[in-house]
């Protein structure tokens, strides 16, 4: 079989070299132009095929690996995605009765307190996993449903997972992939914030005693300016649940648009520079030291985790066709929403 494909490819491209053991084969030369169609060409060769083809470039000649990779299929455990989703409905809505002056561990009626907050901040982290899943669904990507992840304390989740278990058919693919899941969480995240800080009341701050402020992002400062403009001195805003899920689901879009590793501003940085995007982690790693050292500590414990997880770059069948124009004006989107969500400072004690 592997003459048979090799005679075919020699008929797609000029090729200067064949290499590889038994599990993959490296083909390396020129692509017949155009390259895209020469590429989906390939492609459907091979689906008919027990071979996967995978296209990259490697001092500049084109690359054409193929070999047999297992192909996830979705495992079709859904009681487990229903039971953590319930699960972090529930612990929400105990974190969430705490933060409206209920204890649900002394009055089990005072759960109910928590559901601004909780039905808020679910439908901000469901709207983000569902925007990937859709858009990986759509593109001819083996996803899972979200897997929450329930919390009894903070803000009662530490959010939501999705698992993509097919390779990424092309650099076009992840950056939809990776911007639907922001986008979609921003786009419920910011009427939730406008409603929540209209609810919102401006009390003075006691004098003499700690309080517990929540850092400003650009967004959530303008929105609380427009929204409250009379701030006398002494005063500040105490956030309606709902505005504390707002700002919850903002600060974690920014969050998750760090352009490091697996996370989401890492795959959009990924499809738009490749690998050129790890000369950015440097200074990125820096920033994230510096504010941890001067602002906020827990920013040294995001910059150790962005480590870990930036040692692995996504796997994209094809990284030979380019982004097109439209698509790398669309990248800017997600850049700008990171610098109106990023806070530098999220918590402090005053």
């Amino acid at each position: 079989m592997k003459e048979e494909i090799l005679q075919y490819l020699h008929g797609k491209m000029e090729i200067d070299d064949i290499s590889g053991d038994l599990m993959v084969t490296k083909v390396s030369g020129s692509l017949f132009e155009p390259i895209e169609r020469t590429i989906r060409e390939i492609k459907d060769y091979f689906s008919r095929t027990d071979y996967t083809p995978l296209f990259t470039q490697e001092k500049g000649k084109n690359v054409v690996m193929f070999g047999i990779f297992k192909k996830s299929e979705h495992n079709s455990r859904y009681w487990l995605n229903v039971l953590l989703f319930m699960a972090t409905l529930i612990t929400t809505l105990y974190v969430g009765s705490g933060y409206n002056g209920g204890n649900p561990l002394e009055n089990l009626n005072d759960i109910w307190l928590g559901i601004p907050f909780s039905l808020s901040l679910m439908a901000i982290l469901t709207c983000h996993e569902l925007g990937h899943y859709f858009v990986s669904k759509k593109q001819g990507m083996v996803t899972t449903l979200p897997y929450f992840i329930p919390a009894p304390f903070l803000f009662g989740t530490f959010g939501a997972v999705i698992r993509m278990k097919s390779i990424i058919p092309s650099r076009s693919s992840l950056l939809k992939v990776g911007m639907a899941g922001p986008l979609a969480g921003f786009i419920v995240a910011l009427p939730i914030a406008i409603i929540g800080i209209m609810l919102s009341t401006v009390q003075s701050v006691p004098e003499g005693v700690e309080v517990w402020r929540f850092g400003n992002s650009l967004l959530f400062s303008f929105l609380a300016r427009i929204l409250h403009p009379q701030m006398p001195v002494g005063y500040d805003l105490y956030l309606h649940p709902m505005a504390l899920a707002g700002w919850i689901g903002l600060w974690i879009t920014s969050i998750n648009l760090i352009p490091i590793g697996q996370l989401d501003g890492g795959h959009i940085a990924y499809s738009v520079f490749l690998g050129k995007r790890r000369m950015a982690y440097i200074p990125i790693f820096a920033v994230m030291i510096i504010l941890g050292i001067f602002l906020y500590k827990g920013w040294i414990v995001w910059a150790l985790l962005a480590f870990f997880i930036s040692r692995r770059d996504p796997m994209v069948q094809d990284t030979i066709t380019s982004l097109t124009l439209r698509e790398k004006m669309l990248a800017l989107v997600p850049l700008i929403i990171f610098v109106l969500t990023l806070i530098p400072q999220p918590f402090a004690v005053e």
